[in-house]
């Protein structure tokens, strides 16, 4: 609770202060671009060239600087959002900043430009790198002369290729790291993605147009009298609807380039056509057309069927088509009532539901009903004629995308508003069990239910939510636990309950099992968010209270070793220990000797006092021969990892590894008749301390079966030279002599470092008759 007081404490203090979010007038949901835009304005109107005549100007405009440089960092603003400035104090700011001509002239120079994507280190990685979208990027740099004599030619292109590629920026000066990662060495550098094909040629746009062109995988058929059967009857072109253009003397069609864009923007949803009308005269006769580019819906090219499209712009002849497929349907509040309580009685197909307010021109969003009508119904909710409904919901951004699924729950899309990403998350959502909850789910639905719930608190602008989000969803989805639920909280929309419920930087996923909330604080992955749920509602380590502390550890059994962790549920140090822990306690689950216990000294203050516990996690270890609590060792290592807890638990073991030396080498090893696994390492090297405790574990289970050994190679480096070691750690395997007197080659067989594997191989390679007892150690 002192804690919880505290964090508030300083929360309050930064919004009483200088709230960075009120010093760039930002909501605390904006976005990079926003932030950018919204600094660059009060820069050119604050920066002190401006303001010669205010003393305080250069105090002033450092403030806002200072705003911008952490709101613009992921990792920074999640620190400030959880703890205001005092989060802050291991930054240190550079308190510089440049010429008025440059916030003026050279900062964000495609922000304005809607068309063109600014982007971030987060951005880049989750929209171009994890995608096969096309991309056109340029790499810049704002103090490259070059760069801006490019810029207008580059809107140009983006409004050109709009709804046909995707256009984007990166500012070489903010985000160094893609650039070097991209292996970008001169400005501006342009690149086609998924193939990170650098362009080379001109850079006026005709150059440029044609190079995206030629690299784009949409398909324009052209018609003549032999093939025009086949491809209306071809297997992935007969259900859909065509647009042909018919090119002649007598009027206009639409261009090489113009139906290119179209087949890119139509794709997966109309097939794109061309007929030469002075060559192919008898089959422009049979379809009744001279000139023109007429619409067909499927199965229906033919004499005196087809709309025409008078207009020569590719995107207006897209929206034109879009306006002849399936419209999505407008759903008043009693239609969408009842559509929700079908769906809660689990009847018909889930909904995507577009939320908008007003009248709806996007032309990329109309692709959605062709695209999803056989998974899911699409509709259209407007929010300026149904005020209410979108006011319960919490849906304020427009357009917003949901999905209503069986069982009355619902999700919203977060990701990039394509048609294809829309389609992607609905088809996705509507077989995940993530609903939105909000304030009227707590208490009582989350807290205090008899299922258990996984909850992720979230923020849309931060990009380590985004990269967890689909990670959550994904192990929504694998679960096999029946009894677990899965809900996620958006704290832009539901500030007040997040911050009730101590949640103060994102994304922070809480299990809630009997009203006690477990953090989860490992990567974003949906096999360890299935493991952190397993693990907690079925411990892989003894959960110690007073009587079961006194009876295993206070009267231990002298055999037996245990190692326990003391922690506090609020300690920062005690959740990054708390995965580890549960992967230390799978390490020795088969294990006899070794035990991994657990006690929470919250809930067992007297416990951790009477044991003399002051700080957390403290780790201890209660060795073999003791038969008390009274004799311990404090585990004093730095790392807190499972590796090196189980190295340290390890030095408490008697060793199953025989230590081997140049000189008795052959009579021990190369001589033997007993097969031999031998560990040639270095002390200092990391990876071989890291496999000590596999091999230790290894030379246990292969006990009677296999000798273990292990020789140091910087104690006997001319040894290592002559059996060819080239790097530690090598483990060599030696089958052992077929007769008395023979010998083995020093060479032995090389095989993989790796634990398992190792003892899949041996079990295989050595027969069982082999029996310790035998060996002559």
């Amino acid at each position: 609770m002192k804690l919880y007081l505290i964090i508030t404490v300083l929360v309050i203090a930064a919004v009483a202060g200088d709230d960075f979010y009120d010093l760039l007038n930002v909501a605390r949901d904006a976005d990079n671009r926003d932030i950018r835009r919204a600094f660059k304005k009060l820069a050119v109107k604050m920066h002190p060239d401006k303001n010669p005549n205010d003393p305080t100007a250069h105090d002033k405009f450092l403030k806002i600087n200072r705003a911008y440089e952490v709101l613009k960092d992921a990792e920074l603003r999640k620190k400030y959002d959880a703890y205001g400035e005092e989060g802050l104090k291991d930054d240190h700011p550079t308190n510089q900043y440049r010429s008025w001509n440059f916030y003026q002239q050279d900062f964000g120079i495609y922000d304005e430009d809607k068309e063109i994507i600014t982007l971030s280190s987060s951005d880049f990685e989750q929209s171009v790198e994890g995608t096969d979208d096309i991309w056109f990027v340029n790499f810049y740099s704002p103090f490259c002369s070059h760069c801006h004599h490019l810029a207008s030619t580059w809107r140009e292109l983006a409004k050109e290729l709009e709804g046909v590629v995707r256009i984007g920026a990166v500012n070489c000066e903010d985000d160094w790291r893609i650039c070097q990662t991209n292996g970008i060495h001169g400005y501006p550098s342009l690149m086609l993605y998924p193939k990170g094909e650098k362009y080379k040629g001109k850079r006026d746009k005709d150059a440029l147009l044609e190079f995206v062109l030629r690299n784009i995988n949409a398909q324009v058929t052209e018609f003549w009298a032999g093939n025009f059967g086949k491809n209306m009857n071809e297997e992935d072109k007969k259900d859909k609807p065509w647009l042909i253009t018919y090119c002649s003397d007598t009027g206009d069609c639409l261009s090489k380039n113009s139906l290119l864009k179209l087949a890119a923007m139509l794709e997966d949803l109309v097939n794109v056509g061309s007929i030469d009308c002075n060559n192919q005269e008898v089959l422009c006769d049979k379809l009744g057309r001279e000139h023109g580019t007429y619409f067909y819906q499927r199965n229906n090219v033919k004499k005196g069927h087809g709309q025409e499209i008078t207009s020569l712009i590719p995107k207006e002849v897209a929206f034109a088509v879009f306006e002849q497929l399936p419209d999505v349907k407008t759903l008043n509040d009693a239609e969408f009532k009842k559509a929700r309580l079908s769906l809660k009685n689990k009847l018909g197909k889930s909904w995507c539901i577009h939320f908008v307010d007003g009248e709806s021109r996007d032309v990329e969003l109309r692709k959605l009903p062709a695209m999803l009508q056989n998974d899911l119904n699409v509709g259209r909710i407007d929010c300026s004629r149904a005020r209410a409904t979108c006011n319960e919901l919490h849906v304020h951004k427009f357009p917003t995308f949901a999905v209503f699924k069986h069982g009355g729950g619902y999700e919203i899309h977060h990701g990039r508003m394509t048609a294809h990403d829309i389609a992607a998350f609905a088809r996705d959502s509507a077989n995940t069990p993530v609903v939105v909850l909000g304030p009227v789910d707590f208490p009582r639905r989350v807290i205090h239910s008899e299922e258990t719930w996984v909850v992720d608190f979230f923020a849309p602008w931060c990009p380590p939510c985004m990269r967890l989000l689909p990670e959550y969803r994904k192990a929504a989805k694998m679960n096999e636990e029946k009894t677990v639920m899965f809900g996620t909280v958006d704290c832009t929309v539901h500030q007040n309950l997040c911050r009730d419920y101590n949640v103060r930087s994102y994304p922070t996923t809480l299990l809630y099992n009997q009203t006690i909330a477990h953090k989860y604080s490992g990567k974003p992955s949906a096999e360890r968010i299935l493991d952190f749920i397993q693990d907690t509602l079925h411990p892989p380590m003894t959960i110690l209270n007073e009587d079961t502390f006194e009876e295993l550890i206070g009267d231990k059994d002298s055999n037996d070793i245990w190692v326990i962790d003391f922690f506090a549920p609020w300690c920062g140090p005690c959740m990054q220990l708390a995965p580890e822990w549960r992967r230390l306690a799978k390490m020795f689950k088969e294990s006899k000797t070794v035990k991994i216990g657990q006690v929470d000294c919250q809930k067992y203050t007297s416990l951790c006092r009477a044991n003399n516990v002051r700080s957390y996690p403290t780790i201890r270890l209660y060795p073999q021969g003791s038969t008390d609590s009274n004799r311990y060792y404090d585990y004093q290592n730095w790392f807190r990892d499972s590796n090196s807890i189980r190295s340290w638990v390890y030095e408490f073991l008697p060793s199953k590894v025989h230590v081997l030396n140049a000189h008795n080498f052959d009579e021990k090893v190369l001589k033997s008749r007993i097969p031999w696994l031998v560990d040639l390492y270095a002390p200092w090297c990391g990876h071989c301390q890291m496999f000590a405790p596999e091999f230790e574990r290894i030379a246990q289970e292969l006990e009677g079966q296999v000798n273990c050994g292990k020789i140091d190679c910087d104690q006997y480096p001319h040894f290592c030279r002559k059996a060819a070691v080239r790097y530690y750690p090598t483990i060599r395997f030696y089958q052992g002599v077929q007769f008395e007197g023979g010998l083995q080659s020093l060479a032995g067989e090389e095989v993989e470092a790796d634990g398992d594997y190792l003892l899949r191989y041996m079990k295989h390679r050595t027969p069982n008759k082999y029996q310790q007892g035998h060996d002559e150690l």
